[in-house]
């Protein structure tokens, strides 16, 4: 029987019956990392991390050691002038690949009613949205950037760390008393970390178009390709890891057909994630522009289960595709415009970063106390 969340109008099918397995599954190389880390002193543990993502590790406990000789197998399939290509999207894209990331991807992993269940009760993004943001930015900026997915790399170190969190988090949430197993699956489990590289990679993709931008299927490929990698360090077994559009496009279908709608969770993540610029400062118009913006990526049947309201900008995303979609195709024809844009968009990112985090790396420490 698969937790309740996992919805199914084909219950026996065979494809919809091997997903709902995913739903079980954890992470065991990263979790028993986290069983030796956990009971350290807080100072040892980050020793430990910061060798099992360097090049020289040494000699480490064996679990670290099992992990560290796992990240360090490069599949034969990856292919790491195509992955550059597809970091090349998301950075070359600047200001409209950030907004895509926040009004349109990050909100549809919210409207997951189990998925999100680790961040509401971590409390992390409706009590410190911005900091959250920035760290996701730099996640994502670090994968994206030329050879950033290689062993000791910002991009490998990024996601290392992300999924030892996602462990922290599972290590907590399976001793907690108010984690309902039997309704959500594992904390973090399979089904939802391979959601989180869609959303990513192909979601990331069609968001960009709704805004105008030109992606080819060379890009698309490649930004798909990325993720492939990234989410094998991630810890995302092989068999949830797509290899072109089209299986990715059908994974979400899957995933849509078995989740169920937007909860009382979800709206509330959404709603700290848009009003969090008012919080620092942002026009009215600016937030009634960033809840027309998500409306229009998400569509009408996840803005109106967020109760996104309507406002006077409704109109503004479309008439910026209308903007964005000439300027980009011209650009394309411009010697010298790619450059510029990347160069460019390489800043949009890494300034995007330093407004939470100044000139200093983000750590991407190990949660204290995983839940709020």
């Amino acid at each position: 029987m698969p937790p309740s969340r996992f919805l199914s109008s084909s219950p026996e099918s065979p494809r919809h019956q091997r997903l709902a397995r995913f739903l079980e599954r954890e992470d065991p190389l990263a979790d028993a990392v986290m069983h030796a880390l956990v009971p350290l002193p807080r100072a040892e543990q980050e020793a430990l991390i910061s060798r099992l993502v360097s090049t020289t590790p040494g000699a480490l406990p064996a679990p670290l050691a099992t992990l560290h000789e796992s990240l360090r197998e490069v599949p034969l399939w990856f292919d790491e002038a195509r992955a550059n290509a597809g970091g090349e999207v998301l950075l070359r894209s600047g200001l409209l690949s950030g907004l895509v990331l926040g009004f349109k991807s990050l909100v549809i992993g919210y409207c997951s009613p189990a998925g999100n269940k680790p961040l509401a009760f971590s409390g992390r993004l409706t009590g410190d949205v911005n900091k959250r943001l920035a760290e996701t930015s730099r996640f994502v900026e670090a994968v994206s950037h030329p050879g950033g997915l290689r062993l000791g790399a910002p991009g490998f170190v990024a996601t290392v760390r992300v999924r030892l969190i996602h462990a922290r988090v599972r290590h907590a949430l399976r001793q907690s008393p108010a984690w309902r197993a039997a309704d959500w699956g594992a904390p973090i489990n399979q089904y939802d970390l391979a959601g989180t590289t869609l959303l990513f990679s192909s979601v990331l993709i069609e968001g960009l178009r709704q805004l105008g931008a030109t992606v080819t299927g060379a890009e698309e490929d490649a930004t798909l390709h990325q993720w492939r990698y990234a989410g094998r360090l991630m810890g995302v077994e092989d068999e949830l890891l797509c290899t072109s559009a089209s299986e990715a496009r059908a994974l979400w279908a899957l995933y849509e057909a078995t989740q169920g709608e937007p909860d009382l969770d979800s709206r509330k993540l959404t709603h700290a994630l848009i009003l969090d610029g008012a919080e620092r400062g942002a026009p009215p118009a600016a937030i009634d522009f960033g809840y027309a913006l998500c409306r229009h990526l998400i569509g009408p049947r996840y803005a109106d289960a967020l109760e996104l309201p309507r406002g006077p900008w409704e109109l503004a995303p479309k008439l910026l595709r209308h903007l964005v979609g000439p300027v980009d195709r011209a650009l394309r024809h411009v010697p010298g415009a790619r450059e510029q844009a990347l160069r460019l968009g390489a800043q949009y990112w890494r300034r995007t970063v330093e407004l939470t985090f100044g000139k200093s790396e983000v750590p991407f420490e190990l949660p204290v106390r995983p839940l709020s």
